[in-house]
Parts: structure tokens; C-alpha cells; sequence
């Protein structure tokens, strides 16, 4: 019997057992990925908080610390209350972080992100919570009642935007009458506009006339002011002649008055003595007339004159 080998089939055993050695390697790449992703060989222990509502929990969605994934959402189940029991898995390496005194709440990642469960970090005076304790649930706002609150203000809003809106169209309102007259005023601006151009216009002539005027007598002022740039020259030249000449006058004035001065106190002093002098004299003067007018043939021929009364003076009169 004839043996016919395909050479296709040669080592056929061997590249079946090399590509099951490869599949078998990379499911088992995949299963440690999986199972690093979800956490499937960490240690982990658990804890429970208690809602009202179930609303916005779902399994498997992530809880958070500080920003970072600690857990997961094990569970969810509605007990004998009618309220919802949930159990979280958290890894055992952030326990030292939750304590007694740790809350839980129900947040999403920014404004269209996904819900996660946020524990908050306790005292570290306190004891870390234990495995299947409780947690303090914190409430916070569903978006639906968060748009039912917004809704709810907003509608006081709207209510009075629509009767804003609804005086600006009212064609009886102080908007559109205000527009009226406003439009009215406009055109009559216009026409304002018009007569001040038109008296700018004249205005300007006016101007240009009284320009030409001002510019002759201001030629007029020019000449007087040269006028009298040149009469202060003159002055400017013959004043410090004047002020010497003055000057002088003034020290020749100076001199005489002290020779006043001087000659008055050299002849005060002798005019008592002379006046004392005077008065002895005329008394002597008089005696004689008197003796002469005794003797006969004389005092016949001479009439007796008048005595004349001198009255001693002070000497400085």
C-alpha cells in the first residue's frame, strides 16, 4: 500500500499545540485584566446604608473616595420597610479611611456625568468601620426634582417675562406711543438740522466780515504800538540823565540844608545878646532926646515924638 503525505499536514501536531498554547495565554492576559478591572483579586469587604428611593443605584456602578474608585455596588434589595438596602465592596486597603463618623451619597460626575456613590473621609480620631457596617446616607436631589425645582422658580419668571413682552406689543402702551413720538421728534430734528446749517452758513459770512474788521484795527493797534515801543526808548534813554540829575539836586539839597543847620546853631545863641544890646541903645537914645529937648532954644523948635512902648521879647521870637 502506497503512504501519500500532504506536505501541507507535516507538523501539524506542533502548530495545533503552539496555537493552544497561545489562546490559552492570552485568555489567561485577559481574565487577570478582568479581573485587575474589576477588582476580582483584592481583598474587599463590605458595608450597607439604607435609602428612601432606589432611584439612580444600579449594580456595579463605582464608589468613590476622594475623587479616586475604591468599590463597587455589590447589591440592592428592598426590604420589609419598603425601603432599599444596598451593599457596597470596598477594597480592604481604604478601610483606614472610613470611619464611624463616614457618610454616603448619590452624585453625579458633572452636569451630564455618570451617578457614582461618594463616601466621605472620616475622623481619624474615630475607629474604621468594620466589615457589614452601616454607613449615614446622606439625601441629595434627584435631577427630576432638581428640574422640578427649577421649573417652579422659573415659572414666577416666565410669568411676568410673557406680560413684559405682552405691554411692549400693546399698540395702545407707553413703548409704542413713546416710539410715535420719538419718530416725530426725529424728523423734526431734521428740520432743525437744516435751519442751523442754514444759519452756520450766514453765521460764517458774518464772521468772515467782522474778521476782516478786526484785522484793521488790529493793523491801527500795531502802528500805536510801535508808537509807543519807541517812545519808551526814548524814555529809557533819557531817564538814567534825569535820575543822575535828580540825584545830584537831591545831595545839593543835603549840603545846604546841613549848612542851615550849622549856621543856625552858630547864630541863635547871639541874637538875645543883640536884641538886650538894641534895647540899651535906643533907651540911651532916648534919654538924649529928652536932654535936648530941656535945653530952651531947642525945644521950642522940635515937637515932642511919640514914646514908643518896646516890650522885652522873648529871644526866640
Amino acid at each position: 500500500m502506497i503512504k501519500v503525505e500532504d506536505p501541507r499536514f507535516r507538523n501539524l501536531k506542533k502548530k495545533v499545540g503552539f496555537f493552544s498554547v497561545v489562546g490559552l495565554a492570552v485568555l489567561a492576559v485577559v481574565i487577570l485584566l478582568i479581573g485587575k478591572e474589576n477588582d476580582l483579586f483584592t481583598k474587599k469587604y463590605e458595608l450597607q446604608f439604607t435609602v428612601d428611593k432606589g432611584t439612580g443605584f444600579t449594580r456595579g456602578m463605582q464608589v468613590k473616595l476622594s475623587g479616586f474608585r475604591i468599590g463597587r455596588l455589590k447589591s440592592i434589595s428592598l426590604n420589609e420597610e419598603a425601603k432599599v438596602d444596598i451593599v457596597i465592596q470596598i477594597d480592604q486597603k481604604y478601610q483606614k479611611w472610613i470611619r464611624k463618623d463616614s457618610t454616603v451619597k448619590l452624585v453625579k460626575e458633572g452636569l451630564v456625568g455618570e451617578s457614582i456613590i461618594e463616601v466621605a473621609v472620616g475622623d481619624r480620631s474615630l475607629d474604621a468601620l468594620k466589615d457589614r457596617e452601616r454607613l449615614t446616607y446622606v439625601k441629595t436631589k434627584a435631577l427630576d426634582e432638581l428640574a422640578d425645582e427649577l421649573a417652579n422658580k422659573l415659572q414666577p419668571v416666565l410669568s411676568d417675562v410673557r406680560g413684559i413682552i405682552g405691554y411692549l406689543n400693546d399698540p395702545n402702551g407707553d413703548i409704542k406711543q413713546s416710539m410715535k413720538h420719538f419718530n416725530l421728534l426725529a424728523r423734526n430734528m431734521d428740520r432743525t438740522r437744516e435751519k442751523a446749517d442754514a444759519l452756520l452758513l450766514q453765521a460764517g459770512g458774518q464772521v468772515g466780515a467782522m474778521s476782516g474788521k478786526v484785522g484793521s484795527v488790529l493793523d491801527g493797534t500795531g502802528d500805536t504800538l510801535l508808537k509807543a515801543n519807541r517812545s519808551i526808548s526814548i524814555l529809557e534813554q533819557k531817564l538814567p540823565g534825569l535820575l543822575t540829575s535828580a540825584e545830584s539836586s537831591l545831595n545839593n539839597m543835603e549840603k545846604i540844608t546841613g549848612d542851615l543847620k550849622v549856621a543856625e546853631q552858630t547864630m541863635l545863641p547871639k541874637v538875645p545878646p543883640l536884641l538886650q544890646k538894641s534895647e540899651e541903645t535906643l533907651q540911651g537914645t532916648t534919654n538924649v532926646l529928652h536932654a535936648v529937648q530941656g535945653i530952651w532954644p531947642i525945644s521950642s523948635q522940635i515937637q515932642a515924638p511919640q514914646e514908643k512902648q518896646f516890650v522885652p521879647g522873648d529871644s526866640h521870637e
